[in-house]
């Protein structure tokens, strides 16, 4: 995990395990662009998600890796609170990682 000012980047893994109080303490969390593999490497992810709490209401988006560091947001979606935000976020975040595994085999 690290922190870029009031981002703070992690695995797809940890965002898998983030739970609504750390969101709303963190505000802002983004994935890696870079997912570690069988051999300790880093291979490039094709997307990474954002989700940010905003004055109204938490916005989530999983954004597309064109040539990096570009990217187009693909879809973004706005929750009135982190509870209902959140569970759309680890769908995104399962689906970007069986779709790596998947593509690995």
């Amino acid at each position: 995990m690290h922190y870029y000012g009031n981002e703070t980047i992690m695995s797809l893994e940890q965002v898998l395990r983030l739970r609504p109080n750390e969101v709303r303490i963190l505000e802002w969390v983004r994935s890696y662009e870079f997912l570690e593999n069988q051999y300790g490497l880093d291979d490039a992810v094709p997307y990474f998600l954002e989700i940010r709490c905003e004055g109204d209401g938490v916005r989530i988006r999983r954004n597309k890796i064109t040539d990096f560091p570009d990217y187009q947001c693909e879809e973004e979606l706005v929750f009135p609170d982190v509870v209902r935000a959140l569970p759309v976020f680890h769908q995104w975040a399962e689906k970007i990682l069986h779709q790596l595994e998947s593509s690995e085999k």
